[in-house]
């Protein structure tokens, strides 16, 4: 499976993008502000692609690389986790590689992802939480169209082991309706 956008494209991970995750993940952001590891290790880029290669066959979680459409180059992450057909719902996370940021490409990824889990899988709520600090990711979130339910204090753990407060957003079938954006 692959979605394409205007710049990005996102497709389930590949073995081989395990050198490129690996290399962008040393960016300090990344484990400060997500659940992922420090220090990441090639070993761990590859488990990583392996865990999300098994939760797609149980379509319990749907990981994609964000690639470059032009250059076809490894940007960041992005998926759903949790999905609960049941209750139509899931969480959403996120990043992007350093090189990569304010460039508009994690907005496409998000718009691509709410179209994703809204039409091809009939979902109908997406939660999306970032550290309260993150005030980059609070404004991309923002501008998909979430909106604002709350902070859940010390919700999560980051990558280097401190407690994080957490903005808790969320945007529902109907009031993302299609939308694309620039």
């Amino acid at each position: 499976m692959k979605i394409e956008g205007k710049k990005v494209i996102l497709r389930p991970w590949r073995e081989s993008d395990a050198t490129q995750l690996a290399e962008l993940v040393q960016d300090r952001q990344i484990p400060r502000f997500t659940r992922v590891p420090s220090p990441y290790k090639l070993k761990d880029a590859k488990q990583f692609i392996r865990e999300r290669k098994e939760k797609w066959k149980k379509k319990s979680d749907f990981g994609f690389a964000i690639i470059s459409k032009k250059e076809k180059q490894l940007l960041g992450s992005i998926g759903i986790c949790r999905v609960d057909m049941r209750d139509k719902k899931t969480e959403m996370g996120y990043w992007i590689g350093n090189p990569f940021r304010r460039k508009g490409y994690a907005s496409e990824a998000i718009a691509l992802m709410f179209d994703f889990a809204f039409k091809k899988l009939g979902l109908n709520r997406i939660v999306i939480k970032c550290d309260t600090k993150n005030k980059a990711s609070r404004k991309v979130i923002e501008k998909a169209g979430a909106k604002f339910e709350g902070i859940e204090r010390e919700g999560g753990v980051s990558g280097i082991g401190k407690k994080m407060d957490l903005c808790v957003y969320s945007i529902l079938m109907r009031e993302f309706k299609g939308k694309k954006f620039k």
